[in-house]
């Protein structure tokens, strides 16, 4: 049985940790400093997961590290076997590898250690936290780098995950350059936004003709190897524009700008869907008919569904920290099963999605009541949730979470607005009981995490959950996962017949999602929500 400590230092840094071979507990480093996509590891992270698994630093027999930056303030130190402390970035690994070994200095401990290859740690953390027991791995996200920085095919048989080769995919580079030329901001922070404009607009006939040109995988494309040069003229092709030429920030939401989003979404989700069905060709005797996704591309849901539906793949699996901040959980996966060779354990949803920390309730306030909160939310009030164990990954779940009347058309710009204070046209979620979800979408299948979109059913009872396409990113609840969101929802739909909330992030935009209760006050005290529950506690606003 084996106890690893998993980090990862680029930006949405991350600390995960495993017990007796078993994923207990993570958390980024966005959480606890409250700076957005915040990089790096800190004492208080270290401590946050030792603490919640039990454990102390004399238990951990290995360190499994991705992506290490190297700053003369780290807490945490990486040195060769030779005991020389490493002075540089080390965020690669040459073609083909999988991992290095390397010593790790925490205070004045030495620790066995390894680095793992980025793209094979966020697959670890899709296959390792699967029910599968074979899979092909699709990585691909936005590093700005040399095609095996972009993107990976992987294996998984058993406890072993292995390399299969690098597709050259970087195609999530333009997507991130789009949402800056766009004028929506950083790709880092706001591709998510170009996703939900991209709805508003039809891809071009140029997009549709073209989409396998502009996507090209890097070995490939012998016409124009540099990508950032590749990427500014499929930006003047699309948009009419000189390369080096953006839009200003208020034409962001534009005609113009919609037609671009939806021309790019396009090409995104055509190159994914081919990459995934020649991953299945590629693999076809030994991937189980399953398939895991990871990366930041893949918090991409248009996406996902795509894939879902339209490759032989019987079966798609996505772990919810598909970011940057994942690979601090897949490093520790892949050093617990592949190096030290330990079993696979098994995991509910509820088990994947919470593996922060729960707090204790309050003194003050009122008792929580389920039906009295969904009365409230059915009369139009706002809801702020902070109980039970915070979700790792950028969707809140239910535990740290806003919620609302699905069913009043104008809640969609009430919360755009007047609490989350951005952009108009992005939308918010459903979550709805799991046994009626096909009842009122288009989806045959659980979707815990909210990684999937689905078509409504019945769009006129639903308005503020759904896009402008009659499409929702869904979410569904059971139970067994989170009993207490479960509950809610169920007493909501015993008072108003619509099995389902509206939820998003309790954050405001820029934002991390909130922690701890004290975040969730201060959210709280800004007078924009109308109820806060912490724990079994419940607070009204005075405003």
């Amino acid at each position: 049985m084996a106890n690893v400590l998993g980090l990862q230092f680029g930006h949405d840094g991350a600390a995960a940790i495993i017990r007796d071979n078993r994923l207990v507990c993570a958390i980024s480093n966005e959480r606890l400093s409250r700076q957005k996509k915040a990089s790096g590891v800190t004492e208080a992270m270290l401590q946050y997961v030792l603490d919640e698994a039990g454990l102390t630093l004399a238990d951990i027999e290995c360190v499994a590290i991705c992506s290490y930056f190297y700053s003369p303030e780290n807490v945490v130190k990486v040195f060769d076997l030779q005991q020389r402390e490493l002075t540089r970035h080390l965020i690669d690994l040459p073609t083909g590898a999988t991992h290095t070994p390397c010593i790790v200095g925490i205070g004045d401990r030495r620790l066995r250690g390894v680095v793992v290859q980025h793209h094979i740690a966020h697959c670890a953390s899709a296959y390792y936290m699967s029910p599968f027991e074979a899979a092909a791995c699709l990585s691909v996200d936005a590093s700005m780098f040399r095609p095996e920085a972009c993107s990976l095919f992987a294996y998984g048989s058993g406890h072993e995950l292995h390399y299969h080769s690098c597709p050259g995919i970087m195609i999530g580079n333009a997507y991130s350059v789009f949402t800056e030329k766009l004028g929506i901001g950083p790709g880092l922070t706001k591709a998510g936004t170009t996703m939900a404009l991209a709805s508003f607009g039809k891809a071009s006939k140029l997009a549709r003709a073209e989409w396998r040109r502009f996507a090209l995988p890097y070995w490939e494309r012998r016409s124009q190897p540099s990508d950032p040069v590749h990427i500014d003229l499929m930006w003047a092709e699309l948009s009419g524009l000189a390369p080096h030429q953006p839009f200003p920030r208020e034409e962001s939401d534009s005609p113009k700008a919609m037609v671009i989003a939806a021309s790019l979404q396009f090409i995104f989700e055509e190159a994914l869907v081919e990459a995934a069905n020649a991953l299945f060709e590629q693999t076809r005797t030994y991937n189980g008919a399953s398939l895991c996704l990871s990366g930041g591309s893949f918090l991409n849901c248009n996406t996902n569904m795509a894939i879902k539906r339209r490759t032989p793949f019987q079966n798609v699996f996505l772990f919810p920290g598909c970011g940057d901040d994942g690979t601090a959980v897949g490093a520790a996966l892949f050093a617990t099963h592949n190096l030290l060779q330990q079993s696979r354990e098994r995991y509910t949803p509820g088990d994947v999605a919470y593996l922060g920390r729960s707090y204790p309730d309050p003194q003050d306030g009122e008792a929580y009541d389920p039906r009295e909160v969904a009365r409230a939310i059915a009369q139009g009030k706002i809801v702020a949730v902070c109980r039970g164990r915070s979700e790792f990954g950028p969707r809140a779940l239910g535990n740290r979470s806003l919620l609302a009347d699905p069913r009043n058309p104008a809640m969609k710009d009430i919360i755009n607005e007047r609490v989350k204070h951005r952009e108009w046209y992005r939308p918010f979620a459903p979550v709805v009981l799991a046994e009626k979800a096909s009842e009122w979408f288009d989806a045959d299948f659980p979707s815990p995490f909210m990684l999937f979109i689905a078509e409504a059913k019945r769009p006129e009872l639903v308005p503020a959950v759904l896009h402008v396409d009659r499409t929702a990113r869904l979410q569904t609840v059971s139970h067994e996962d989170n009993p207490a969101l479960y509950e809610l929802v169920q007493a909501f739909d015993e008072e108003t017949g619509v099995p389902m909330l509206l939820n998003t992030s309790l954050n405001d935009n820029g934002e991390p999602l909130v922690e701890t209760p004290e975040d969730a006050k201060r959210f709280f005290a800004r007078g924009n929500v109308d109820l806060l529950v912490l724990g079994n506690r419940v607070f009204h606003n005075k405003l």
